[in-house]
């Protein structure tokens, strides 16, 4: 409760002090049976089960095409695939250069995750065991999976604004693989980011030989089609006729917490220490009341002629959410 105390003989209109002062109302105990029964506890549980389900029956219409809905994280913890998708922004020196030419960002960006060594795949990938790491894992330790490589390249593409989904399919070099699908205006480019090449959907030297399944931050995708050869494969996913999805309409509204670290720049001109430090502050970031959560921060200053510098500060919080 706010309380506003003014001074002794004067009216209200006077100027005074306001107190905030808590007054207890009462406890209530739940059991913890009574709160699995809850929606929010139970859709977790009852999604790992349906992605079972769901991919038990998607090979039981095509066992050939590849189907991978949940994965373990490096904790151990088993999780959709869905969580490693979010928009991550690359390094400083590729975003320098979509200032000045957009299209050649994309490719240079193709070309960086292609020259992140490849960590060959020591497990059958249909035996449900498949472990991922997070893009800044993968990054951090400058290695990853054909999985881990599409989900780097895949949020790089988010963090500007392109629509783009994990793919999975077979090629006739590389065997199990990972692309990239991006949606342009009236075209769909197939990105392999083990190369960094990008091809047509309808070009003829594109070694992807399969389309079989595609996901995003909010949902998996199934290709039900006959014909699922890259030219032959119509990419609207949202046909059910084309497409089995892995999670309804109702559940779209309520996407999984990606599991990928939260952060952003903070660009400014410098003008004094204080001005920095309160618009850090003015974020919020350092207000979180999860538990354990960790903080990371850096400061470039970036000098221009006659003293004009140019303040960057980078900002990071990771909560691990079970």
């Amino acid at each position: 409760m706010i309380v506003e105390k003014h001074e002794n003989d004067c009216f209200k209109s006077c100027s005074g002090h306001s107190y905030i002062r808590k007054n207890w109302l009462g406890s209530i105990v739940f059991p913890f049976s009574a709160l699995l029964q809850q929606s929010e506890f139970s859709d977790q549980i009852d999604v790992l089960e349906r992605a079972r389900i769901f991919k038990r029956n998607c090979k039981a219409l095509f066992p050939k095409r590849r189907i991978i809905t949940t994965v373990f994280n490096d904790e151990g913890i088993q999780i959709l695939v869905t969580r490693y998708i979010k928009a991550l922004n690359p390094p400083q020196q590729l975003l320098d250069i979509f200032l000045h030419d957009s299209n050649a960002t994309l490719d240079l960006i193709a070309r960086f995750v292609s020259l992140i060594p490849i960590m060959p795949d020591t497990l059958d990938e249909n035996d449900g065991f498949d472990i991922w790491m997070t893009s800044e894992r993968c990054i951090s330790l400058a290695i990853g999976n054909k999985e881990e490589h599409a989900i780097l390249l895949c949020n790089f593409f988010l963090y500007f604004g392109k629509k783009a989904l994990v793919l999975l399919g077979t090629s006739m070099l590389e065997g199990h693989v990972a692309y990239v699908l991006t949606q342009e205006t009236d075209e769909y480019l197939l990105w392999n980011p083990l190369t960094g090449q990008c091809h047509k959907q309808f070009d003829s030297f594109c070694p992807l030989q399969s389309v079989d399944c595609l996901f995003d931050d909010g949902n998996v995708w199934f290709n039900i089609q006959r014909n699922n050869t890259p030219v032959a494969v119509h990419f609207d996913y949202s046909k059910e006729s084309f497409w089995k999805q892995l999670l309804p309409k109702s559940f779209q509204g309520t996407k999984a917490q990606s599991i990928q670290v939260a952060g952003f720049p903070i660009q400014m001109p410098y003008t004094d220490v204080q001005s920095v430090i309160d618009a850090v502050y003015q974020t919020g970031i350092h207000s979180s009341e999860f538990p354990q959560t960790e903080f990371a921060l850096a400061v470039y200053i970036h000098p221009y002629p006659n003293n004009i510098l140019s303040v960057w500060v980078y900002l990071a919080s990771l909560a691990r959410h079970q």
